[in-house]
């Protein structure tokens, strides 16, 4: 185990192989870290003393000691982006390096960390087993670790980890995009266009925080963030006020104003030069100039982009308008006059969110991409049936007679005829027949004892019983003529009570977990 030392003959020569720069300038967070594991302190001084100087790809080292295998696997732990450990092999026992890489690729799973096996015995590990038995990158013996060699293997290792690194964000783009295209709305858009923005800082070589598309406001508003990847993936459509400092806003305002492309140690602003993309800038973090072939690269993204905007808008208008076909089909055919418009839109949207938030913790049985989004207008026709019902039954300010009640309950089957008359007219049309199903189902109860055809459990369709919780909460919160509204806390602590009851106990449970975001949106 003996320690790095500096080859006289060769120190000379190893740093010409080094980058100038100010180590001083090299900002810490960007820094490469770098494991030192070996349980010699010599060794420890003599790799940073070799090293001092170090920087690759403008970018200098940040050192973490450790004495053991096991340090070794706590450090990594708690810094999982780190690029390279130079890890010895005989330690607290004489195969704690060995063990500490199998931790490290089995245990941690940590696949990108790029392992530099160092020994001072070389016998005691022969370099053929190692190599093939261990997830290893490099093996060499610290007796032939001269600083040229030491230097040399640190570049190829690094080298290493940022190809990985960015093959990773390629991946993860590329994920991002295909989940944007299985539905179409404001956060499949956002997915989408931020899936294209880390594609496109892997092939420009930069981070994935630092590329963000900033569109020109409206008269009198603000620039706001179109795109961006990595940690502002949150502030999309938000102001650039809020988010940047206010001298890369005024920046931003400049290059936007005239052209111009800004560039200095912090950020480079370009405005897109395209004629129907000029009031689009792109800002890029660090100090790193964009080249023209670069910039022609981000100018195909960003036009794809505002493509992808542009068809995104075009789908939600239209939902728009088929949202407001509803409504007034919902508002003709209902003889409550106490029910406005929005009770029907509300409903939808409460459907909806019980419907996401199913889908994304997992459910009994399965659920398919496109629910929430045709749930959302199908909820809104579940009380069409109403119109068969004369508005003095509706309107009624105390109890109903019997005869009443089963006249009510006669809604279901003659909203349920009213729609299959409608789908016998129409080919394809999944709002209408998800809408027959929640008429005919939302009144059914989970114990069995609802109506029309008195079914229990997940006889009862998922979208009846999704639908059945969001019409009971707004119609306990909204008042009627024959009783006051009631609280939201006191509307949900009783929908709770009657979890496997009245209501599906499952639809329940993501019912409360969206009640309080749907009572203050």
């Amino acid at each position: 185990m003996n320690p790095i030392t500096p080859d006289p003959a060769e120190a000379a020569d190893d740093f010409l192989f080094v980058e100038e720069t100010d180590a001083e300038a090299v900002v810490k967070k960007d820094a490469w870290k770098v494991i030192i594991a070996d349980d010699e302190l010599d060794v420890h001084v003599a790799t940073k003393l070799v090293l001092k100087e170090f920087s690759f790809k403008n970018r200098g080292i940040e050192f973490l000691d450790a004495y053991t295998g096991q340090e070794a696997c706590d450090v990594l732990r708690q810094h999982p982006d780190t690029a390279v450990i130079f890890l010895d092999v005989v330690m607290e026992t004489d195969d704690a390096g060995l063990r500490a890489v199998k931790r490290i690729r089995e245990e941690l799973g940590n696949q990108m960390v790029r392992i530099i096996l160092r020994t001072g015995q070389p016998g005691h590990a022969p370099e053929e087993d190692v190599v093939l038995n261990y997830h290893i990158n490099d093996y060499k013996a610290k007796s032939e670790m001269t600083a040229k060699k030491l230097f040399t293997s640190l570049v190829s290792a690094l080298r290493s980890f940022q190809d990985l690194q960015t093959i990773e964000s390629s991946r993860r783009g590329l994920v991002k995009v295909l989940d944007a295209a299985s539905s179409m709305d404001f956060r499949s858009r956002n997915l989408f266009v931020s899936g294209l923005l880390m594609q496109l800082g892997s092939l420009l070589d930069i981070g994935e925080e630092d590329l963000i598309l900033i569109r020109r406001g409206e008269s009198g508003r603000g620039d706001n963030i179109m795109a961006a990847s990595g940690g502002y993936d949150p502030f999309v459509g938000e102001p650039i006020r809020d988010v940047l400092d206010a001298e890369t806003v005024a920046l931003v305002t400049q290059v936007l104003a005239s052209g111009a492309t800004h560039v200095d140690s912090k950020r480079s602003i370009y405005q897109v030069p395209l004629a129907n993309l000029c009031d689009v800038a792109v800002y890029v973090g660090g100090s790193r100039a964009i080249s023209e072939t670069e910039l022609a690269l981000i100018d195909v993204f960003c036009l794809k982009i505002v493509l992808a905007y542009e068809n995104y808008e075009f789908v939600e208008q239209s939902r728009c308008d088929q949202n407001a076909e509803i409504a007034l089909l919902v508002k003709l055919t209902s003889h409550a006059h106490y029910l406005p418009v929005a009770y029907a839109t509300n409903r939808g949207r409460l459907s909806r969110s019980i419907a996401t938030k199913m889908k994304e913790t997992g459910s009994r049985e399965p659920i398919e991409n496109r629910l929430p989004d045709i749930i959302e207008r199908a909820a809104m026709l579940a009380d069409i049936g109403n119109y068969a019902v004369p508005a003095s039954i509706l309107e009624a300010a105390g109890p109903l007679s019997a005869e009443d009640m089963a006249l009510v309950r006669k809604h279901p089957e003659a909203g349920a005829a009213l729609l299959t008359e409608v789908l016998g007219e129409v080919t394809g049309g999944r709002v209408a027949g998800l809408a027959e199903q929640i008429v005919l189902s939302h009144h059914e109860c989970f114990d069995g004892s609802g109506y029309p055809h008195q079914l229990a459990g997940e006889d009862i369709p998922l979208a009846g019983r999704i639908v059945a919780v969001a019409d009971s909460y707004l119609a306990l919160t909204s008042e009627r003529p024959w009783r006051k509204a009631v609280a939201h806390a006191e509307a949900v602590a009783m929908i709770k009570q009657e979890a496997g009851k009245k209501y599906d106990p499952v639809v329940v449970k993501s019912f409360v977990a969206v009640s309080d975001a749907y009572r203050k949106v």
